[in-house]
């Protein structure tokens, strides 16, 4: 029997998937020249973070609910802030990525089930325990000949 499953590839450091990884503020860095995308949760953190780095600009903005990268990209698309032909094909570009990024982290996988043979100790029956417990029946002795045993014992 064959069954066919899929599943993301790649996880991210809390166990989600980057496709359902949602992020509260996103915005556009430039540093050494290079204009890049950024998301985060904590705007301050993340602009002190590059302005201590170097980076000439960092502008980021609040989205109006959490949302995963690709639905980011395409609000920030809309917004004037970000309306240069620059940051349009920066946004455009990795819309892209994202993207190819998620089509390519489907994988689907086949698993077989095949039987294999492995011996294993046949467990007894019922008749098989219950004849143990009746293995030689003692002796029944009476109270005289147990005393009588008892007397003679070294104690």
């Amino acid at each position: 029997m064959n069954v066919a499953m899929t599943f993301l590839s790649t996880l991210d450091n809390k166990g989600k998937s980057m496709s359902t990884q949602t992020f509260k503020v996103a915005g556009i860095t430039t540093h050494n020249g290079n204009a890049k995308v950024r998301f985060t949760d904590d705007m301050v953190r993340r602009i002190k973070q590059f302005t201590k780095g170097g980076a000439t600009r960092c502008d980021f903005v609040e989205l109006p609910s959490e949302m995963t990268k690709v639905e980011a990209l395409k609000y920030l698309a809309s917004l004037e802030q970000f309306n240069s032909a620059e940051d349009q094909a920066t946004i455009a570009d990795a819309i892209a990525d994202r993207e190819k990024e998620s089509s390519k982290a489907e994988v689907k996988v086949k698993v077989s089930k095949t039987k294999t043979k492995t011996k294993t100790k046949a467990k007894p029956s019922v008749e098989a325990i219950k004849a143990r417990a009746k293995k030689a029946p003692k002796a029944e002795l009476t109270a005289e000949e147990v005393l009588a045993q008892t007397e003679d014992a070294p104690f």
